[in-house]
């Protein structure tokens, strides 16, 4: 089995370097703003004793697959640049959410309430 050698030019690796800094501090704000949504996941959980919307879980796991896709481009193992060079990702996974420990995972799909 041979193992295919590739080279990879000087001004190429130059660019993605640059773009690899570019999307490293994009990636450090998603990480902040993840932060954010999940205190305040926890505040409302907390205060109101009910889940987040399904709009506030889904807007954290489409920046949760941003964020993968960004960590795949950085490792070389995606080779097209992210968003805002590429369209915005699709979620990953779809969101799954429990009431009760041990209940059975329920999927939300958008435009569907829990109700």
């Amino acid at each position: 089995m041979q193992v295919e050698e590739i080279q990879l030019e000087r001004k190429e690796t130059a660019i993605r370097i640059i773009i690899s800094l570019l999307f490293w501090v994009i990636l450090e704000v998603v990480k902040a703003v993840l932060g954010v949504v999940v205190l305040f996941e926890l505040a409302f959980a907390l205060i109101t004793k009910r889940p987040p919307s399904d709009r506030i879980r889904q807007f954290a796991n489409r920046a949760l697959s941003y964020n993968y896709r960004i960590l795949r481009y950085l490792t070389y193992n995606e080779p097209d640049w992210p968003f805002p060079f590429s369209d915005f990702p699709p979620q990953v996974e779809p969101s799954i959410h429990t009431h009760q420990r041990g209940e059975e995972p329920t999927e939300y799909t958008e435009g569907k309430s829990d109700g």
